[in-house]
């Protein structure tokens, strides 16, 4: 069954003071032709309008089709109903009121009591979550970025530089952030560092420019490899917080004058649950920072006077909008969640909850986790923030080109609270005690770090089937 999205439709007065005492609120559906009868169109779905449940103003009309009226004449100054929208595929739905203000004294649906909604066709994955306002989330998060860069002459023909050996993205930078930062923002002017990095793939002076933030508006700086060409993988670790909760992430498109992918805000703090997303995915189109006046990927530099504001890049005009295919995707996998201080006990009744269910469970306890040594810290560590020494790295990551792999390799140590490793071992087991890391270790003292790594290593056979889509 296919979910039908609910809206509030609110009636009201623009200057909140003028009141109306009737009004007639419905729902207008669009129309295909008909091939059979090309004077008699055929109606599409509009959607219900109904009144809410135990409503005082409002009611179904019994005369008027998908309409609500009002219950009785007394002066008002707003009424609301809901509208349920139709099943996709049709087209728009124009939604209109009429009010009496005296019995003799109509308006019509003109001008703003009319409003023409139409369904958005775009990609689930060319959107953007809605940004949360209110994030309430007690635990912090770890996310693992992938870039997956899906350009290449098969993919994009027409939108590929001649010099095809030369394609590739820059490393990918960014933050997690709060609302208080912006890497970058559509129809503003691109800031220094992303100038540098747009026009010459260099990430340092906007890594200068996140750095600027950190410990205030930004929590992490992430940073992935540039990969040697530009249909592959690379990916970066990074945490959020209630506050932090916003991510923005940039890369240069490399050759081309000042073209980049990126995204601005993206929200990993679920609006409706106000949980951290399991994981998302979102299309990148290339953007044009509006620092250089080229043409084409191989255009000399050409610098713009004035600047101009960032917006959507027009590679080749040819190409409608909308058959526009992803340059990458952003992938985000939410690794595993911390607890702060800011997380309360549960109530005893949800542990009574949490109780019968375990025990109407089929499913084997998980077996008591056995006594471990206590880990000694590690002396580079402070008295108020122990940790753990670091682990050993992780095997080296990346892909296997020409006998040698270039990728970046991770390990990991762990805050200390009353001797303990805090997510070392299983948190979930009952036998473990919930330890709190203080916050400002979490914020001051890293428990992951990432290098660059190059080793020799033996290509396998590569099978593939690359989308065609040119």
């Amino acid at each position: 069954m296919k979910a039908l999205f609910r809206l509030k439709v609110r009636l009201f007065a623009s200057d909140d003071m003028s009141t109306f005492i009737a009004f007639t609120i419905s729902a207008l559906e669009d129309t295909k032709p008909n091939e059979k009868n090309r004077r008699k169109p055929i109606p599409l779905n509009a959607g219900i309008i109904y009144a809410p449940l135990n409503s005082t103003d409002s009611k179904l009309s019994l005369i008027c089709n998908n309409s609500v009226i009002q219950t009785d004449i007394t002066p008002k100054l707003s009424v609301q109903v809901k509208w349920r929208a139709p099943p996709k595929d049709n087209k728009c739905v124009t939604i209109y009121a009429l009010i009496a203000v005296k019995p003799d004294v109509w308006y019509s649906f003109d001008g703003p009591l009319s409003k023409k909604v139409c369904e958005d066709r775009r990609n689930m994955e060319d959107i953007q979550p809605m940004e949360n306002d209110n994030c309430t989330s007690c635990e912090d998060a770890r996310y693992l970025l992938t870039f997956e860069g899906i350009w290449s002459y098969n993919t994009h023909r027409h939108m590929f530089p001649n010099a095809s050996e030369l394609a590739r993205f820059s490393d990918v930078v960014g933050a997690s952030h709060s609302k208080n930062y912006q890497i970058y923002k559509f129809n503003t002017e691109a800031s220094g560092g992303l100038k540098m990095l747009v026009e010459q793939g260099n990430t340092t002076k906007l890594e200068m420019e996140i750095q600027a933030e950190l410990g205030s508006s930004v929590r992490t700086i992430i940073k992935a490899l540039g990969q040697p060409k530009p249909n592959m993988v690379t990916n970066a670790i990074f945490r959020v917080t209630r506050e932090h909760h916003l991510v923005s992430l940039v890369t240069a498109i490399i050759p081309s004058p000042d073209w980049f992918l990126g995204v601005s805000n993206m929200e990993l703090c679920e609006v409706t649950t106000r949980k951290w997303a399991p994981n998302l995915t979102f299309n990148l189109y290339p953007l044009d920072a509006g620092t250089d006046s080229g043409l084409t990927f191989e255009s000399p530099n050409e610098d713009t006077m004035p600047p101009q504001s960032i917006k959507s890049a027009e590679i080749n005009k040819l190409i409608p909008k909308e058959q526009m295919k992803p340059f990458a995707k952003l992938h985000f996998e939410l690794m595993r969640t911390y607890t702060t201080p800011d997380c309360t006990n549960e109530s005893p009744d949800q542990e009574n909850k949490d109780e019968e269910r375990q025990t109407d469970s089929n499913e084997i306890p998980p077996p008591t986790t056995p006594s471990r040594e206590e880990p000694s810290p590690d002396i580079e560590s402070t008295e108020d923030c122990p940790m753990t020494a670091w682990e050993e790295w992780l095997s080296c990551e990346g892909e296997c080109i020409n006998g040698k792999l270039k990728g970046y390799q991770t390990r990991f140590r762990y805050h200390l609270v009353d001797g303990v490793a805090v997510g070392k071992y299983n948190e979930n087991n009952p036998s473990y005690e919930e330890k709190r890391i203080p916050q400002y270790c979490v914020d001051n003292y890293l428990d992951i770090e990432t290098k660059n790594c190059e080793e020799t290593c033996e290509e396998e056979e590569e099978v593939s089937a690359n989308r065609r889509i040119w």
